[in-house]
């Protein structure tokens, strides 16, 4: 734990006897606050170099995926990370007021926690510091392993069960904040095909109702995630790209990120003069090509600008 937070990112809070506080978000008929807002962010990574910057994005979805952003955006979005420049809010709030009034709660993969405890444990000390009385946190407990089909594993230490087991206790703790949201990262990572979509499932059934945002390094469209997200957010080289529905960016297929060495404006020109449509940000471009342009004239063109093309990645490749 550090910084009054619990292993979830959820944070000590007063006692509110089963109430959820009163905000936007559990407002009956009010407009809910977007889930993930930044407004020219930077983030600095454990070694002081900025891991994001000058991030402005709106995550306007009720499900959304964050894919290939650098693990610091989803530190910062879960309290975890301060923010070096900018303004980052979380269901309309700062990420650490968002989590003391329980509208978020978040789940990192593979965190560490008292092996001692059992799955029953875990989730039940979690829904505690979200500020649940004792009985209460029991039944959300109990509600929030059930959802995640634990109820044979609850009485069992952390230590004793395997991977997958865990991710699924991991996942069931931040639900059992009550929480109106999930900030979570992929639970599913390095898991065999099976056991990841059946925990995505589990996942996704037992999130009906409340809003959740999967940071994850790649989306496979077939995914129950993936199938279910209404929005994604596409990073390349720690950049931003494009926000849309998952189909929607996977169906960009002619679309490139270039990333370069070197003034990126005059090949930027030079590739508009051939009709492509090219956003720019200083060494990094959104290309989306004509059909007569190929990728080995790209690297011509940026050849003869006297730029040097350190990365070229089809925008959909995150997305599968």
């Amino acid at each position: 734990m550090c910084g009054g937070l619990g292993p979830f990112g959820t944070a000590r809070n007063h006692e509110f006897h089963g109430q959820r506080p009163l905000s936007t978000h559990y407002i009956a008929n009010a407009v809910p606050e977007s889930l993930l807002h930044a407004d020219n962010v930077r983030i600095d990574g454990p070694d002081g170099a900025p891991a994001i910057e000058g991030l402005t994005i709106e995550a306007a979805g009720a499900n959304v995926a964050v894919v290939g952003a650098a693990r610091a955006l989803f530190e910062a979005a879960c309290g975890l990370r301060s923010v070096t420049r900018g303004t980052l809010r979380v269901c309309g709030m700062e990420p650490r007021e968002a989590l003391r009034a329980a509208a978020i709660a978040s789940a990192p993969v593979d965190v560490a926690v008292p092996a001692r405890w059992t799955l029953h444990e875990l989730a039940r000390e979690n829904a505690r510091l979200a500020g649940h009385a004792r009985s209460l946190a029991d039944k959300l407990a109990k509600d929030a392993l059930h959802a995640m089909q634990l109820d044979a594993h609850a009485k069992k230490k952390l230590a004793a069960v395997d991977v997958p087991v865990k991710r699924a206790a991991l996942v069931a703790a931040a639900l059992a904040t009550n929480a109106g949201a999930i900030f979570i990262e992929d639970f599913t990572a390095g898991l065999p095909d099976v056991a990841a979509r059946s925990l995505a499932k589990l996942f996704v059934g037992a999130c009906e109702g409340r809003r959740w945002i999967v940071f994850a390094g790649r989306l496979a469209l077939s995914s129950p995630i993936g199938l279910n997200a209404d929005e994604a957010l596409l990073f390349s080289g720690g950049r931003f790209v494009c926000a849309g529905l998952p189909t929607e960016i996977v169906g960009r297929e002619r679309t490139y990120t270039v990333r370069t060495a070197g003034e990126a404006e005059p090949f930027a020109a030079a590739l508009r003069e051939r009709g492509a449509h090219v956003e720019s940000d200083k060494t990094t471009l959104t290309v989306t090509m004509p059909e007569d342009l190929h990728t080995h004239e790209l690297v011509a063109l940026a050849r003869a600008s006297n730029v040097v093309v350190l990365e070229l990645l089809p925008l959909s490749g995150a997305l599968a």
